[in-house]
């Protein structure tokens, strides 16, 4: 980390830099398929917060950090008991996605297909996505995490609440397995059962804006002895269409007979 930053703050990148870009890929935190995670940094906190202050990339709208979908062939072959004993070779440390949120006021679209989400584990809240907020993101309007695996609190829409221009959102192929963020296990049953004490719909925290979504493939993981990797239910991803109020546009496994029961609810 210490090393990009003293590398994103050099002249010589600044030179490089200095014709108009709008979009910034990431490379270098893929090695055969493992996303290398940062070694010991050589610099404090307060050292890197810092540099971090005078380097901006205002004209910068477009980030991609988004990883090959190699890994996600070999999760699609495996079951549930085979998917919990895979090695978290996909997610990010914390430190990327900091330093990127805070050095891209100007963002608008956010790619981070194929990593892995969390986990998040007991008295940690912070997520790789909730550090792209409306604090250092104010304009981010389009969020790609195709094939994420990751637990069930990323279904609460939580980490993309302050994102008031937040109007499209794309998950195809998204896993949700209650084993990365067990202390938010309780929750699965709030989205996959019709009948719970407490009904959630899918991203209920940021869905007032959404205008376009897509959640094709979208599965998850049981809780009890036997697991199974089971699609999103038909009703649930009803319930989430009926309950966005500006939503125009919806990609998933629905069936034509729910397609044709929800234009007739909304027809525009």
């Amino acid at each position: 980390m210490g090393a990009l930053l003293r590398r994103l703050s050099h002249p010589s990148f600044s030179l490089a830099w200095r014709a108009p870009r709008c979009h910034m890929k990431i490379v270098g935190h893929e090695f055969n398929g493992w996303v290398v995670t940062a070694k010991t940094d050589d610099q404090s906190f307060e050292e890197m917060q810092e540099i971090v202050s005078y380097i901006s990339f205002p004209d910068v709208t477009s980030l991609d950090i988004s990883v090959s979908e190699e890994m996600n062939k070999e999760r699609d072959q495996r079951n549930p008991e085979q998917l919990a004993s895979m090695p978290l070779d996909r997610v990010l440390p914390r430190s990327l996605p900091w330093l990127l949120a805070g050095i891209l006021p100007g963002l608008v679209e956010l790619d981070l297909s194929n990593l892995q989400g969390g986990p998040i584990s007991e008295g940690d809240y912070i997520s790789e996505l909730s550090l792209f907020n409306s604090s250092n993101c104010p304009n981010l309007g389009v969020i790609r995490w195709n094939n994420r695996v990751g637990g069930c609190y990323f279904l609460r829409g939580k980490d993309m609440r302050t994102l008031g221009n937040l109007r499209e959102l794309y998950v195809d192929n998204i896993l949700c397995d209650w084993r990365f963020d067990k202390l938010f296990a309780p929750l699965m049953n709030q989205f996959f059962e019709e009948n719970s004490i407490i009904q959630r719909f899918f991203f209920f925290a940021c869905n007032s804006q959404l205008e376009r979504v897509s959640i094709l493939r979208g599965r998850y993981v049981t809780m009890g002895p036997v697991t199974a990797m089971i699609e999103f239910p038909q009703w649930a991803l009803m319930r989430f269409v009926r309950r966005s109020p500006r939503l125009k546009w919806f990609r998933s496994e629905l069936t034509e007979e729910n397609k044709q029961i929800l234009s007739r609810e909304k027809p525009e």
